[in-house]
C-alpha cells in the first residue's frame, strides 16, 4: 500500500501546472505524511478541474470520505483505492467516473520486510521533479459541515520493487494527466486504460532512516540514504 508520503511545495506545485499563484494559502513541503495522523495534519495537495475545465490546487484530507456515509469518519481504510475494486467498492465507483484527481508528490515510503524488522525506502522521480498519483475525491456534506477527501490508487508493484513491497501506487506521466482529469472520460474501461505501472527507469529509490518510522517525525535528513 501507499501510506507515507513526502509532499511538494505549493510553489513546485503551481510552477508544474502553470497556476501562477493560485493558491491563497502557500504551504511548505513536508516529509513525512500519513493518513492516519488526521485533519489537518493528514491534509495533502490535489490537483482538480474546475468547473471551466481548468486545474486547480487543494489541499484535501487523505482517507476518502463518501458523500453517502452517514458520519464524518469511516471504520475502514480508504486512503489507498485498490485497482481491482475501482469498479465495484461503493466508495471508489462513483468517484472512478466523475471525481478523478492527481496528488503531487516528491516522493513515498515503502517498508521491507527484513528477518531483524523493517527497513524504510524512498521511491522518487528518477529526475528528482514531481510525481503524479492518480487519485480520486469526494464531497461529503452533512448540516452545514462540508469534508472534501481523496484516495490514492495502487496495483501491482512493477519487478525492481516487488522486492522491497507488494503494491505501488499508479503515478500518471506528464501526456496522459490532462486525460486522467477530464470529467468527459467516464466510462470505467476507458478511465482503467490510463493507469499504467510507472516503469521502474523512471524512478530512483534508496534506503533511509528508520526515524522515518514515526510520522511525528519531520524534516529534510528523513530523505537522506543511508548507507
Amino acid at each position: 500500500m501507499c501510506g507515507r508520503i513526502y509532499t511538494a511545495d505549493s510553489a513546485a506545485i503551481e510552477r508544474y501546472w502553470q497556476l501562477g499563484h493560485d493558491t491563497s494559502n502557500p504551504f511548505a513541503a513536508r516529509y513525512n505524511v500519513a493518513p492516519q495522523q488526521g485533519a489537518p495534519e493528514n491534509f495533502i495537495p490535489v490537483i482538480r478541474l474546475n468547473r471551466e475545465g481548468n486545474p486547480t490546487l487543494s489541499q484535501l484530507q487523505w482517507w476518502l470520505l463518501p458523500w453517502w456515509s452517514k458520519e464524518p469518519r469511516i471504520s475502514y481504510s480508504t486512503f489507498n483505492a485498490r485497482v481491482e475494486t475501482l469498479r465495484t467498492a461503493a466508495s471508489f465507483r462513483d468517484p472512478l467516473q466523475r471525481r478523478r484527481c492527481l496528488i503531487p508528490v516528491m516522493g513515498w515510503y515503502e517498508w521491507q520486510e527484513l528477518g531483524n524488522g523493517k527497513q524504510p525506502w524512498l521511491f522518487q522521480a528518477a529526475d528528482g521533479g514531481l510525481l503524479h498519483f492518480a487519485g480520486l475525491w469526494d464531497r461529503w456534506s452533512r448540516e452545514g459541515q462540508t469534508i472534501e477527501s481523496c484516495t490514492i490508487i495502487v496495483g501491482e508493484p512493477s519487478k525492481a520493487i516487488e522486492c522491497i513491497h507488494d503494491r505501488q501506487p499508479f503515478v500518471i506521466p506528464a501526456d496522459g494527466q490532462r486525460a486522467w482529469l477530464d470529467r468527459q472520460i467516464s466510462d470505467p474501461d476507458k478511465v482503467l486504460e490510463l493507469l499504467k505501472p510507472v516503469p521502474s527507469e523512471a524512478l530512483r529509490f534508496y534506503p533511509v532512516s528508520t526515524r522515518v518510522n514515526s510520522a511525528k517525525n519531520q524534516g529534510p535528513e528523513l530523505i537522506e540514504p543511508i548507507s
